[in-house]
């Protein structure tokens, strides 16, 4: 990971806004998710939390279902704590290894404020 511009930063957000938000407003008649806050405080208590042979941090995009109070059908990110597996890094929805799920720390985080609505 590494800093952008912001001047491409924003090209980014407009292109995703006009390409893949577009489609997906259209094809499930909603106005999907376009950015989603996280408190930092949770943010560091996620990162705090997982153990010393994390290797990483995975972001999924994801989905709440049609009967999700707050955030019908609206994408979401859900975080992944990864480890080393070889050259790769392993999560436990990537893996199915409940091993790793199970692990203290390596939990999956969601819940952050969507918008819409809470831009």
């Amino acid at each position: 990971m590494e800093p952008i511009n912001l001047s491409v930063a924003k090209k980014m957000v407009d292109h995703y806004n006009a390409t893949r938000k577009n489609l997906i407003d259209k094809a499930h008649n909603i106005n999907d998710t376009q950015s989603i806050w996280i408190p930092l405080d949770n943010f560091k208590d996620f990162i705090n939390k997982l153990p010393e042979n994390a290797s990483g941090v995975r972001i999924y995009l994801a989905a709440y279902d049609r009967d999700e109070p707050h955030y019908p059908n609206q994408t979401t990110a859900i975080l992944m704590g990864t480890v080393n597996n070889g050259d790769l890094h392993t999560d436990a929805i990537e893996s199915g290894d409940t091993l790793l799920d199970s692990e203290e720390g390596m939990d999956p985080f969601n819940k952050g404020k969507v918008c819409p609505p809470y831009c």
